[in-house]
């Protein structure tokens, strides 16, 4: 009797254990690939996952899909991404990096970078992505959405006036909403278009209900403008403390 008891006992344990168990690995958090490092920090760079604690940035931080990058009034920085593109962040700025996919060996097609830009904004120069996939890029505010092909620009979102103010310093892109469009070009002297090349370097959106206007003269925000050294190193030529690639 006291035999079966222990038996039945051990049967009721075993699977008792196995749940507490599966519990306990499935509270273990999943760190998630990384996508992008830290080149440089100018005082405060700060990152979120959603429903996860901030983490303060420093150079070679890690940098992940779906991260909200904040600077304040006195902060910047820029990140180097695993497709070669760079992004410095302005001061008072919040962006959030929607999607980002890049990886060898993949289809050039399910490659996409998409953020969106919550107040502030940056200067960039794209990557990979934007050449194997254009459509797949595009750069996101409540007033309009900015698409590229394969470029150096810079954008500036102000939450409050409902406007943004765009510039191109090579390549060109296109700013659309409900109201209209433009696309920006930076000519580069190509003396084998048979097209004249006509430069439209400066956007802006004076409003939620406003179409992207080009404007002649550069907006005041660019004045000054947080420096994009684009240092990372190549891919495949590092260490891999991030990926396939290091900042040195």
């Amino acid at each position: 009797m006291e035999a079966a008891t222990k038996k039945y006992a051990c049967l009721f344990f075993i699977p008792l254990l196995m749940i507490c168990c599966s519990s306990n690995f499935a509270a273990e958090p999943t760190l998630p690939q990384a996508i992008g490092q830290v080149v440089w920090v100018k005082n405060n760079l700060k990152a979120q996952q959603p429903n996860a604690e901030i983490r303060t940035l420093t150079r070679r931080s890690a940098i992940y899909e779906h991260d909200t990058l904040t600077t304040d009034a006195t902060s910047s920085g820029e990140i180097s991404f695993t497709d070669d593109s760079a992004l410095a962040l302005r001061e008072d700025s919040t962006i959030k990096i929607d999607q980002y996919r890049h990886a060898t060996g993949k289809a050039a097609s399910s490659d996409a970078f998409v953020v969106n830009v919550l107040k502030g904004g940056f200067r960039t120069v794209t990557g990979i992505i934007s050449k194997n996939d254009p459509g797949g890029y595009k750069a996101t505010t409540a007033v309009a959405t900015i698409g590229i092909r394969g470029t150096i620009y810079s954008i500036y979102y102000n939450p409050i006036k409902k406007s943004l103010a765009a510039k191109i310093d090579k390549g060109s892109i296109f700013i659309s909403n409900q109201n209209g469009a433009v696309t920006l070009t930076k000519c580069e002297g190509n003396l084998n278009t048979r097209s004249a090349c006509i430069n439209t370097r400066y956007a802006e959106v004076k409003g939620e209900n406003a179409a992207p206007a080009v404007v002649s003269e550069q907006p005041i925000v660019f004045k000054n403008e947080p420096s994009l050294t684009m240092n990372g190193l190549p891919k495949g030529k590092s260490s891999g403390l991030v990926g396939s690639f290091c900042i040195q």
